[in-house]
Formats: structure tokens, C-alpha cells, sequence
């Protein structure tokens, strides 16, 4: 008689367990049960005491000379370029949370929601002209109409009553020197930021003059031997006092270069001013605008951007300009003017902050597009300036 069927399941304390061996206490085959092997855990060696100590040793090594060595040397020429610019300080959150410049966590009736990041604006004030100078607007368009060759823009606006006037005053034009006092404006509002880094920059620190830096045009600094030190006090003086080209490129490699100034100027809310090329600029590939450029002067008085100490001097090198045949020219001799002038074969201009003598106080920028070296454009500006003047002044 065949044995009845057997079926086998699995059990940890053996392979198999027959059911038919379970209820009969015979069995026509044997099972022998397979037991796991129960392996013994190895025991633990007791850790080298000399071992650890040296490898302790090599790690602070490591940590404390070879890992700044590594940073210094490599990581932040690369990444900084802090090799000459030692005041920028590198940010990793933006790689590590990429997304946090988009969103922020909001709360709206007792909810926790998720939405778009608007940064706090480092937006430079905005000049809000209250009331136009009408009949001085349309003197001034009379005056024009005797230089048929010329295209002047025009941007006034005065202290105590906000009332300005503007002629083409956001057309985009040639920056010639002028560029000089957004260039000055952001070295100074970088020394001032860099005051709490761990690098702070100075107006007494010193930097070399090298060949890269010198180039033609106006300023005597490209006369000199390669070599020389200047302070950045001494640079940014005769930037503004001799309009130096050559001081200029030093100062304009202190703040980023060409596209450190860029950036600055978008983060200031300036659409227009913009440079292309190192200086002298002869072809006039750096733009500003009248608007934009005045605006830049109104805010040598705004403490969010720049502090006292650094408004004044701004004040001072904007006082030192030799050039004063242009806003200058015509006006009475006690007048204090802090400005800067800019000229190329196709645009001649001023722009600066008058102070009348009888207390007035206005911002004036006149530039104008011209043919090659048109020399008029000198006589339009003396004529609106003079004009300007007058009419201010008796407001």
C-alpha cells in the first residue's frame, strides 16, 4: 500500500517537516532535521592607541594648514578672483538651496503657503519732479533750434521745490568721461560695504600702477613708470579732477571690471548706464542717459547707499574738476558747481549740482550728440547753463 501523499513546509527550526510524520508516530523514510548555523561573532580587536594618535595628528594637519593653503590658493582665485580683490566674500547658499531666491514660506489667515521671493530692492532713489519748468523748458527749446547741427538732452530738477524740466532726457547717449562718477559712486559705496568683511578695503590702501592699465587719452598718469603705488584716495581724485583715463582703468578693475560694473549699475535700477569698453572709449560704446546719470548725482545725498564720510568726499573729487569751460563758463564766479565733464568726437557734456549764491541748490545735466568735434556744442551748453541759472535762481 503506497504511503499517502506528503507535503512539506518551510520551518526555521528545520529545512522540512513532514505533515505525515507529524500524525504518525512512524515513518518509512528519515528526516533528519538541518539545523542553522549559528556563526559567533568576531570579537572586536582593541583599537591602537599609537595608531589613532598619529592619524589625529595627520587630520589636524590637514585641517589646519593644507585645507587654507588649498582654499586660499586655488579656490579663491577661481571662484573670487580674491587674489586682488580680497573684500569679496564667497556665498555657497544659492548652489546648496538654489530655490530660495524664488520662494519663501508666507502666512495668509493662519495658512503657511509656499511663494515667489521679491528681495528688498538695493534700488537707488528715484528723482520725482513735482512741477516743470515750462517757460524754462521752452527757452531752452528756442536756444536749440540756433544749433540745427546738434541733439542736446537736457535733465534739471531743483532741491526745494522739486520742479524740473527734461528734454530727450532718457535718449540713450555716448558716456564719454562721465561714466567716471558711476564708477566713482560704486568704489566708494563698496569701501563702505566692505567695512564688516573680513576684508575690508580702504581708501588709504595701496595699489600698483601696471601696463594693462595704461591707455591714451586725457590724465598723466599713463606717463608714468609701471611700478609706482598710489593710494585709491590719490586714483579716484584724479579720475574726477583730470579726468585720467588710466586712474580710471585701476579703479574700474578695483570694482569687477566692465562686468562688476554692469551688475552694479542693474542692481541700482539703472536700465541704460553701461559699459562696453575700457577706457579712453573713443567710439563711444559706453552709454548713460540724463535722466539716469542726475539720478546717480541725487543719491550722493541718500545715507542707505553712501554714509557721510563718503558722501563728502564724493563731494570733494566732484569739486576738483579742472574742466570748467562747459556748466562753468558763464556763470558768476562765487557759484559752487560739483560736477564732471565727458568729451568725445560725438558727444560733448556736463552734469553736476549747482549751488546758486543766493541758496539755491539744482541738479543739471546737459549732454549733446554732435558731429565730428563740433565745437558749438560747447557754446549750446555755456548758453543753457547760463540760462538755467538765471531762471532758478529767481524762482
Amino acid at each position: 500500500m503506497s504511503s499517502p501523499l506528503r507535503k512539506y513546509n518551510y520551518n526555521q527550526k528545520y529545512r522540512y517537516e513532514s505533515l505525515y510524520e507529524k500524525n504518525h508516530s512512524y515513518c518509512d523514510f528519515d528526516i533528519k532535521p538541518i539545523k542553522k548555523k549559528i556563526t559567533k561573532k568576531h570579537k572586536i580587536k582593541k583599537k591602537n592607541a599609537v595608531a589613532s594618535f598619529f592619524a589625529l595628528v595627520i587630520l589636524g594637519v590637514w585641517c589646519y594648514y593644507i585645507c587654507p593653503y588649498m582654499y586660499e590658493k586655488y579656490l579663491c582665485p577661481l571662484f573670487l578672483n580674491r587674489v586682488y580683490n580680497k573684500h569679496l566674500d564667497f556665498d555657497i547658499s544659492p548652489y546648496v538651496f538654489p530655490t530660495r531666491a524664488y520662494f519663501k514660506n508666507s502666512f495668509l489667515i493662519d495658512k503657511n503657503l509656499l511663494v515667489l521671493k521679491v528681495n528688498k530692492s538695493k534700488e537707488i532713489s528715484d528723482i520725482q519732479v513735482v512741477s516743470e519748468l515750462t517757460d524754462t523748458k521752452n527757452k531752452l527749446i528756442t536756444l536749440f533750434q540756433k544749433y540745427p547741427r546738434l541733439k542736446p538732452s537736457v535733465f534739471v530738477w531743483e532741491y526745494s521745490t522739486g520742479a524740473g524740466l527734461e528734454i530727450n532726457s532718457d535718449e540713450v547717449y555716448p558716456s564719454a568721461s562721465i561714466i567716471k562718477i558711476p564708477i566713482v559712486f560704486e568704489l566708494m559705496r563698496l569701501i563702505d560695504s566692505s567695512k564688516d568683511t573680513k576684508h575690508p578695503i580702504e581708501l588709504t590702501d595701496k595699489r600698483a600702477f601696471s601696463e594693462e592699465f595704461r591707455t591714451l587719452g586725457s590724465g598723466n598718469l599713463q606717463y608714468t613708470k609701471a611700478g609706482n603705488i598710489y593710494s585709491l584716495d590719490h586714483l579716484a581724485n584724479i579720475m574726477i579732477a583730470d579726468s585720467d583715463n588710466s586712474a580710471t582703468n585701476m579703479l574700474l578693475y578695483e570694482i569687477g571690471g566692465v562686468d562688476g560694473f554692469n551688475r552694479a549699475m542693474r542692481n541700482l535700477g539703472l536700465k541704460v548706464t553701461s559699459m562696453h569698453e575700457w577706457l579712453p572709449d573713443l567710439n563711444g560704446e559706453n552709454k548713460i542717459t540724463a535722466r539716469e546719470i542726475s539720478k546717480i548725482l541725487y543719491n550722493i545725498d541718500n545715507p542707505n547707499y553712501i554714509n557721510v564720510k563718503y558722501k563728502n568726499i564724493l563731494k570733494e573729487y566732484l569739486g576738483n574738476t579742472k574742466n570748467i569751460h562747459l556748466l562753468n563758463e558763464k556763470l558768476p564766479k562765487d557759484v559752487m558747481i560739483l560736477h564732471k565733464t565727458g568729451d568725445i568726437a560725438s558727444m560733448l557734456g556736463d552734469t553736476g549740482i549747482v549751488y546758486t549764491n543766493n541758496g539755491k541748490k539744482y541738479i543739471v545735466t546737459i549732454l549733446v550728440k554732435r558731429p565730428d568735434n563740433d565745437w558749438s556744442a560747447k557754446s549750446l551748453i555755456q548758453d543753457a547753463s547760463l540760462l538755467i541759472y538765471n531762471d532758478i535762481k529767481n524762482l
